[in-house]
């Protein structure tokens, strides 16, 4: 993979050189920029530069802009990756505190022995409802 990007770099070079050797004419004209904002008399004139001045000034206020908005998203995300990381941490906390009643509450004998108690009672009933099943399914 690491050759084939190579390979397509290098053809994209020869393209980009071939592309300016072509239009090596254009690239080497100088003109000025005129900025018309068509209220009143606002209208500005830049001095004369290459051509190719303006593709690269356009290229780094590309290139600039794009990397704000990367640096603000890139913030904004850092921001929700900390707050549910600490969201996280509180839910872990909240576990470990209930899971900790739950031991008290299981290992407590009182209760344990009440537990026990209602398992014993709610067998009989459970015997009874599948017992109850198991003919309904013959007759049928």
């Amino acid at each position: 993979m690491k050759t084939f990007k190579i390979i397509l770099f290098i053809i994209f070079l020869v393209f980009l050189v071939v592309f300016g050797i072509q239009n090596q004419e254009y690239f080497l004209t100088s003109t000025a920029l005129l900025i018309d904002f068509k209220i009143g008399a606002l209208n500005y004139t830049v001095m004369n530069l290459p051509n190719w001045a303006y593709w690269f000034l356009c290229l780094v206020l590309g290139l600039l802009i794009t990397g704000i908005r990367g640096l603000i998203t890139a913030v904004r995300l850092k921001r929700q990756i900390r707050t549910r990381d600490e969201r996280i941490e509180s839910m872990k906390g909240e576990i470990n505190s209930l899971q900790t009643r739950l031991d008290i509450f299981i290992h407590d004998p009182y209760i344990k022995k009440h537990l026990e108690e209602e398992a014993h009672k709610d067998q009989p009933q459970e015997q009874a409802r599948a017992q109850a099943a198991t003919e309904e399914k013959k007759k049928a």
